[in-house]
């Protein structure tokens, strides 16, 4: 049983042959209800969820559309079992919690979405429980964990039989950290060209700059603690398994999570976007063609803020496909 989780499908329909071919979607949202019945004085039991999917957007299927491509893609934060207490969901009943339960509800589910490729956040149990099982359905994967200490991470689930991998990369947010501290080292290089009499002087003040670094080390306002969440992302090319041939680039992420980190979450995505046009770029250049975009993920944002506006500039300007959820 899954609570409190939002599952987008969409239908995806590459329109035209390369290089610009369009993205049409049919978009469905789940219903969920949940069952329970009392016999006798035994406790209630608690019967399988009836999911339901209705159409909530607009968007083409792409059927009867000449020279058409047609793919399944669906994009799942599934709740990693370390984040399941019984005091977050108190709605759920507890025999629902279990991962003995939960596992086998989350293969079911998955199982009858027949996606062509999966984009899930909150992965756990990867090695013990998905790769294995979801290669039984037919499905190859690709899986990065989240830095430091976190047992969950992002994967990408593509079926064997409609699509081959041609390259990955992974992203790790925490990258901004070194990132940030060579900007600093240079900025201070530049400002530390000092005649050589006064080398010990210089020596002195940088060792007082690293002491400063190292007390303020927790602090929540300094920059190099602030962008250290260790979030993660990855990222793929895949061609297609049709007469087109067609090549496909997914990126699936999940930004950090707490509301008044904006400029955490508006960074991630920056850097996000920043090494998803390069991995294009290389694509591109290495496989002689013009792929198209998907970018899917749980990107803690709402729309109008300044994370989706960041995405959809990124649209406008090089046809991204946004799937994911806020």
């Amino acid at each position: 049983m899954i609570m409190n989780m939002l599952i987008k499908t969409r239908t995806l329909a590459l329109t035209g042959r390369p290089p610009l071919p369009t993205v049409t979607a049919s978009v469905r949202r789940r219903k969920m209800s949940t069952r329970t019945s009392t016999e006798g004085n035994s406790s209630s039991k608690v019967a399988p969820m009836v999911r339901e999917f209705v159409r909530v957007g607009g968007g083409g299927s792409g059927r009867g559309q000449p020279d058409c491509i047609r793919f399944r893609l669906v994009s799942y934060n599934i709740l990693a079992q370390v984040y399941v207490k019984s005091s977050l969901f108190p709605h759920s009943p507890s025999p629902c919690l279990r991962w003995k339960a939960r596992s086998q509800a989350l293969l079911t589910l998955l199982k009858n979405l027949r996606a062509d490729f999966f984009c899930l956040q909150e992965v756990d149990e990867y090695e013990s429980f998905y790769k294995k099982n979801m290669e039984d359905h037919g499905y190859s994967s690709i899986y990065v964990q989240r830095s430091g200490q976190k047992r969950d991470g992002c994967g990408i689930f593509y079926k064997n039989n409609g699509a081959e991998m041609l390259a990955k990369e992974i992203i790790e947010y925490n990258d901004l950290v070194d990132l940030l501290q060579g900007e600093t080292t240079k900025s201070a290089d530049k400002q530390n060209e000092t005649p050589a009499n006064i080398d010990n002087g210089a020596a002195s003040e940088n060792d007082s700059s690293v002491k400063s670094c190292l007390e303020h080390r927790e602090d929540p306002n300094d920059p190099r603690v602030r962008l250290k969440r260790d979030c993660v992302g990855i990222m793929a090319a895949f061609r297609l398994k049709d007469p087109f041939h067609h090549v496909v680039i997914l990126a699936n992420t999940h930004l950090y999570w707490d509301p008044e980190w904006a400029d955490v979450k508006l960074a991630q995505a920056k850097y996000l976007l920043s090494r998803l046009a390069q991995f294009k770029t290389m694509v591109t250049e290495k496989f002689g063609c013009t792929p198209s975009l998907i970018l899917s993920g749980d990107f803690n944002s709402t729309p109008g803020d300044k994370v989706c506006n960041t995405f959809f500039l990124f649209v406008f300007f090089i046809k991204l496909s946004i799937y994911g959820s806020c």
